[in-house]
């Protein structure tokens, strides 16, 4: 019989399980950006409050993508959570330098890049010591 393989590792870090938490940060972002959307249009609420509507979906987001990678690993919550968080960051800025071509703000790529990277740790931390 052949033996189980373990998932690619390099580093201590189970990249198979931070890739299925990036992804489950993609979807989640996804579904709330378009919940949020929706109850920006149907309701009465102000556009005022979106910048911490996004950065809350940002957060959340990242966070359960963060907790999924680090318990899937079984450990290593900061480092599956933080890899999270920089992968979902790369792909957002590589998405929004495709949606919206011109010049990026620096300080606005550095708070979503420390937003995404911290919630990455805090959900992988969580992650690991929380029973799911």
């Amino acid at each position: 019989m052949a033996e189980a393989r373990e998932p690619a590792k390099f580093a201590g870090i189970n990249w198979v399980a931070v890739g299925k938490g990036t992804l489950a940060s993609i979807i989640l972002a996804l579904t709330l950006t378009f919940a949020a959307g929706f109850i920006f249009y149907a309701t009465r609420i102000t556009e005022s409050i979106m910048p911490w509507v996004t950065a809350f979906v940002l957060f959340f987001s990242v966070a359960l993508g963060g907790a999924m990678a680090a318990y899937s690993a079984g450990g290593r919550g900061l480092y599956h959570g933080a890899a999270v968080g920089v992968a979902f960051f790369i792909l957002l800025w590589l998405a929004a330098a495709f949606v919206f071509p011109g010049p990026l703000a620096a300080v606005d790529i550095a708070e979503k890049f420390f937003l995404s990277l911290s919630a990455g740790a805090v959900g992988g931390i969580l992650g690991v010591t929380l029973v799911v």
